[in-house]
């Protein structure tokens, strides 16, 4: 071949190329990320579950315990509304987002998971009343999405206490399934996003009653002001992935002294629902406001949420109190209190001390929503009858399940025996039902009591087995 025949062929490059590193986990994208509507980290972690077929509690325990994920239990639901559990930690502002950023960002190569919760404004929101214990969600959202073909998640806008409103659709968000009617943890143990972690029914439909006001701290407003502040809390979101310059407590000391020289210290505070102590720290720079209140703030100077928390607002445009289309302030830890009714309680108890199987005082507790010091105060004697009747029923059941085991175990031995295989414990153990689970110690009693039993009765190894008593 000619060298003028070479030159029409292309030249290959025979270098190795750069091979980025690899994911221990699927580089998911988070849905809506620069948006509003951008979804939280519990719906990412659950997506990012689904993608590999495993389950949220799978993962959380196989991967991201190993990166530092929290280790306590995660798929809890705070139905209390007094009380959160730590799974509302993943998306808020403290030490548990932060390792659950961590460690998922580890394992998928991300670095930008911090926008999926509410860290960002950390140095703003104290975490009384920013995280719901409970799912939320909009039925029409999740159906929407689900005829288009998209992905079904959880925004994070839903996770917040002071969101009730879906602002786009103006349709108030759903608390409890429709389908069993039991509220559900914002992350599912075994189920995915979109379908209750109890009956595993689609939770898309809005049929069915549902109880908002049960599972939230915060009492519902008026249509128009919920779908406002959810809406000012969407911007707000949207606005944390530019980075902005956050409010500075000076900044906000100088607006609360421009709004108290208005109005007067005790008739402000009034307005914003908060005590005249809480007006004065923050008049103070002593400490932030929650985030109930800074919405309150925006409504009342008339300004937007992300233009108050980005420091855009200076006293001088605060001129009067803006009172129109506010509603009537309530006490923010004003939470209603449900009626402790002493003889529907006494009534539970008596079926409790009836029940068969007998149900522990734990058991009862969880089951009907009650403290644990609330029932042992006002009824010590039946808390205690429950508790001695689940006592002895269990270590009835121990016995009971202790006496089927050695009988197993005396029967092997004699079948063995019958066959002419020479008896060992272990031999025998590793025969049950539930190999080895009789204690060694006994086994190895109650072995030498058989062989004595088949020497005692001559029984060199034929014959019918001995009656097993």
């Amino acid at each position: 071949m000619r060298n003028d025949d070479l030159a029409t062929y292309e030249t290959w490059d025979m270098t190795a190329p750069v091979v980025p590193p690899r994911s221990r986990l699927f580089n998911l994208s988070p849905v809506g990320f620069g948006t509003s509507l951008v979804e939280c980290l519990t719906s990412y972690l659950s997506r990012v579950a689904q993608a590999h077929s495993v389950t949220p509690g799978a993962l959380h325990h196989h991967e991201l315990m190993k990166h530092g994920a929290c280790r306590r239990n995660m798929f809890g639901c705070g139905v209390d509304a007094r009380t959160r559990s730590s799974t509302s930690g993943i998306n808020a502002t403290g030490g548990v987002a932060a390792d659950f950023v961590s460690a998922i960002g580890k394992l998928t190569a991300r670095n930008d998971l911090r926008y999926l919760t509410m860290i960002p404004w950390k140095s703003l929101f104290p975490s009384p009343l920013l995280m719901r214990g409970v799912a939320a969600w909009c039925p029409v959202c999740l159906t929407s999405w689900e005829q288009a073909g998209k992905p079904v998640y959880v925004p994070l806008l839903w996770t917040l206490e002071v969101v009730k409103f879906c602002p786009y659709h103006r349709h108030p968000l759903r608390l409890t399934c429709p389908h069993c009617s039991l509220p559900q943890p914002l992350l599912g143990q075994c189920s995915w996003v979109g379908f209750c972690t109890r009956c595993r029914r689609w939770l898309g439909s809005d049929s069915g009653k549902d109880d908002p006001q049960r599972y939230s701290v915060l009492h519902q407003e008026s249509p128009d002001w919920e779908i406002w502040a959810a809406s000012q809390v969407g911007d707000l979101i949207k606005a944390a992935f530019h980075n902005p310059p956050l409010l500075t407590r000076e900044q906000l000391s100088q607006l609360i002294r421009a709004g108290t020289d208005l109005e007067g210290p005790s008739s402000f505070a009034r307005i914003l629902g908060v005590s005249a102590t809480s007006v004065g720290k923050w008049r103070m720079g002593a400490k932030h406001p929650m985030l109930p209140v800074y919405l309150r703030l925006a409504r009342v100077f008339n300004v937007t949420l992300a233009d108050l928390l980005t420091g855009r607002v200076s006293p001088d445009q605060v001129h009067s109190p803006d009172l129109a289309g506010v509603p009537r302030w309530r006490n923010l830890w004003a939470r209603r209190r449900w009626p402790f009714d002493k003889l529907k309680i006494a009534r539970q108890m008596e079926q409790a001390l009836k029940e068969l199987p007998p149900p522990s005082i734990t058991t009862f507790q969880n089951r009907n929503g009650y403290h644990y010091s609330t029932i042992h105060k006002y009824f010590p004697d039946q808390c205690r009858a429950i508790q001695e009747r689940f006592q002895e029923y269990r270590a009835a059941s121990i016995q009971k399940a202790h006496a089927a085991k050695i009988a197993e175990f005396r029967q092997i031995a004699y079948q063995l025996h019958e066959q002419g295989t020479e008896l060992f414990v272990n031999r025998v153990l590793t025969r049950m039902s539930v190999p080895k689970s009789l204690e060694h110690r006994i086994a190895c009693e109650l072995l030498a009591e058989i062989k004595r039993e088949i020497l005692a009765n001559g029984r060199p190894g034929g014959g019918s087995p001995a009656t097993v008593t």
